[in-house]
Order: structure tokens, then sequence, then C-alpha cells
């Protein structure tokens, strides 16, 4: 069973889409779970890469806000936990009431791990105190974890990939374009791009991504001499 849900998760290359079939599935296998979200750690903190609900959505930025609960706790260690009663959970004083009055009863928050890196956390809840209580409910998630971690870990990287390919397409374009106007070489316009990004502080992609819509270089001086537009891509940075 495990084995073709691994193979149905991974059949999209595509994250979000990945993402939402992750959490679709778990409410499939673990009936309890009314509502599941997936967590991701990113440089800037934590958010929620999918939701099957509002209320694990809203229970999720709570956690976020307050920097307490479980998928928080979860994402950073590993492992997982599951609170009966989030209301009455002393482990969480400020969050537990306030999910409560989302109507969150339970949860089980499970990691999302690759080898043995916390990436997140899969966040089962329920509107009833005293779910997610069977050991076997709690392992069934655990294996789970294992083959979503997979899936999501593919995901990125087919993203990456095709990102990567993406702009280098783009950016190649733009110095086509660049070569085209100004009579210079593969090399030559590939420093303009980069000088120009530099400059105006823009990722070259988005440089590259403007020349190729506009057909037109920023701060273009293709008007003036030959020797004017030969000094200008040797320091396109310069008035």
């Amino acid at each position: 069973m495990f084995a073709a849900l691994a193979a149905k998760l991974q059949q999209e290359p595509d994250e979000a889409i990945t993402s939402l079939a992750i959490v679709s599935r778990m409410r499939e296998l673990v009936p309890e779970a009314e509502q599941v979200s997936l967590t991701v750690s990113t440089s800037r903190g934590h958010r929620t890469l999918a939701s099957s609900g509002p209320s694990a959505s809203e229970a999720d930025a709570l956690q976020y806000a307050l920097g307490e609960g479980p998928c928080l706790e979860v994402a950073g260690t590993g492992g997982w936990l599951r609170s009966g009663d989030v209301g009455a959970d002393g482990r969480y004083p400020v969050w537990g009431p306030r999910a409560s009055e989302l109507g969150i009863g339970s949860v089980l928050a499970v990691a999302v791990t690759d080898r043995d890196d916390p990436l997140g956390a899969l966040s089962l809840y329920s509107s009833r105190t005293g779910a997610f209580a069977d050991r076997d409910v709690v392992d069934t998630a655990i294996v789970y974890a294992v083959h979503a971690t997979t899936a999501l870990s593919s995901a990125r990287h087919a993203s990456t990939l095709q990102t990567a390919v993406s702009s280098r397409h783009v950016i190649g374009m733009a110095q086509g374009i660049a070569m085209e106007r100004y009579g210079i070489d593969q090399h030559q316009s590939f420093e303009l791009l980069r000088r120009l990004s530099s400059t105006a502080n823009v990722k070259l992609r988005d440089v590259a991504q403007q020349i190729v819509e506009t057909r037109t270089i920023p701060h273009d001086r293709s008007d003036e001499s030959d020797a004017g537009a030969e000094e200008w891509t040797a320091d396109p940075a310069g008035d």
C-alpha cells in the first residue's frame, strides 16, 4: 500500500501539487485527521506549504506567530508529538487555548526529514479530544512521512532543474540580443548582463527577462556613436 502511495506521490514533479497530494493522502490513511497541513522550514522561519482546510492553516500560523506548538518542535528536532487535548496541554500554554478556540481538540505532528535533517512537519488535526491515541495510527503517520519526504525532495529537485533550464534559456536569448545590438561576443554579453544585474541590484534572470520582453537593453545607447557604444559595453554601469 505504501509503495503504491509513494509511486503516486512522485508522479507529479511539482512541489505545490505534490504537497497537496501529501496532505490529501494522509487524510485517507488516518481518518481521525479531519485536517492535515505540511509545514516546511525556510531561512526566514516556517511556512505552510499545503493544507487540507482553513483551521489547519490558522493553527499553523498561530504556531509561527507565537513561536510555540508541536509542529515547530517536530520541525526543529525530528520525531513526533501528540496532544490529546490542546486546550489543556501545559506544554503549549499560549498556543493551546488559541488553537482550541479554532476548534482544534487533538493534534499529531510528525517530522518530515531528509537524511536525518528535518525539513518540516506534517500536522494532523482533529476537532475531538483524545484523538490519535492508537499507536498504530502514529506508526502509520511516521511511515507515511518517510514516503512524503522522498516525494517532496524529488519534486523540489525537479522544480530546481526546471527553473535552472528556464533561466539559462532566457539568459541565452538576452545575450543574443546584446550580441546583435553591440557586436560583442558571448563572454562580453554575459558580462554585460552580469554588470547590469549588479548595478540595478536585480537578479540576472530578471534582467534577462526584461531584455527579452522589451527587446531593449537598460540604459541602451545604441543611438550614439559606435565608439560610445563600445565604451558603454566595457563599462555598462557608467553614465
